[in-house]
């Protein structure tokens, strides 16, 4: 009698594959699977902390800035050009938030932001009281 070997992979990635064809016949997805998370990217300078955010895509009256009770939130949506009946996988397209904490040491009314190449750029500049400064010394 001989052995034959079975091998379960093949069955699985076909049962795999029409799963997945028959879930992508629906025009919609679930919240979560619609998030998109651009990078973001922090520094901090002597005047300034820097914040940019990669929204390659994004046209920018999609793109929100909040500041409430010392949260600074970006948000926005990164709409498919082909609508409903594009391509449901594409995993870049939908609806983002961050929120950071704004230290106390910024001023914030002085705060800016500029779109340029896909990069939001958001300019929180320090207050003068927080920057540092020489301290003169008096000889008596």
């Amino acid at each position: 009698m001989r052995a034959t070997t079975i091998f379960p992979l093949p069955n699985l990635h076909s049962l795999q594959t029409e799963l997945d064809g028959m879930f992508r016949q629906f025009p919609f997805r679930s919240d979560l699977s619609n998030r998109l998370s651009p990078r973001v990217d922090t520094q901090e300078t002597e005047d300034a902390f820097l914040v940019a955010v990669d929204l390659p895509g994004v046209a920018s009256d999609d793109v929100a800035i909040n500041l409430d009770k010392g949260v600074l939130t970006v948000s926005g949506e990164r709409k498919s050009p082909f609508g409903l009946n594009g391509d449901a996988d594409r995993q870049s397209d939908g609806k983002f938030e961050h929120a950071f904490p704004v230290p106390d040491s910024v001023d914030t009314d002085s705060i800016d932001a500029t779109y340029k190449d896909g990069v939001m750029t958001i300019t929180l500049r320090k207050s003068k009281e927080s920057q540092p400064r020489q301290i003169p010394i008096t000889v008596a």
